[in-house]
């Protein structure tokens, strides 16, 4: 299977290409790696279509392995296009972040609340959350942001945190 080509083969839209591909995928895991070294492809398409396909692989139960979880969690601040950014974000909770990602995740989640988009913006503050209840040395500061975000002008935002703030305890 040429990875590549078959990426090359979503428009942008339409999912369906993307589908057909997961489901080899699901199949040949060790094509994992080869995803994330797509995911930081100059075509904008294919930096959404490999980290579409990496999420979906999540959400079909397949784990990935510490130094995968690595490289995803490096990925996010080297892409450079929206929606492949929110596809890593989304894939934070299904994650065990390793200790020594901690720093780097928290920078990159820092400057990602402050996107124009507020889908990156209700994401990043979700990762923030998911890092500080992973991380209980996190948890007053980024309790103190996500009080601070209550204000932000999007709903989208207001709504992941009131969420947030009935899922984890410690958040005040």
């Amino acid at each position: 299977m040429n990875l590549i080509e078959k990426l090359r083969e979503f428009d942008g839209k339409h999912t369906a290409p993307l589908k057909k591909i997961s489901k080899e995928l699901i199949h040949h895991k060790e094509k994992i790696q080869e995803l994330i070294v797509f995911a930081q492809h100059n075509d904008i398409k294919i930096q959404a279509a490999a980290t579409w396909l990496l999420k979906n692989l999540i959400e079909e139960n397949v784990k990935f392995s510490q130094p995968q979880t690595t490289a995803l969690i490096n990925l996010l601040s080297n892409l450079n296009h929206w929606e492949a950014k929110l596809h890593i974000l989304q894939i934070l909770p299904n994650l065990k972040i390793p200790a020594k990602q901690y720093d780097l995740l928290y920078k990159d989640l820092g400057h990602t609340i402050q996107s124009e988009h507020k889908l990156l913006r209700a994401w990043a503050y979700n990762g923030l959350a998911i890092l500080a209840d992973q991380n209980s040395k996190l948890r007053f500061a980024v309790s103190k942001k996500l009080n601070l975000a209550q204000g932000d002008s999007a709903a989208s935002v207001r709504a992941r945190i009131r969420n947030l703030s009935k899922s984890f305890e410690w958040i005040q």
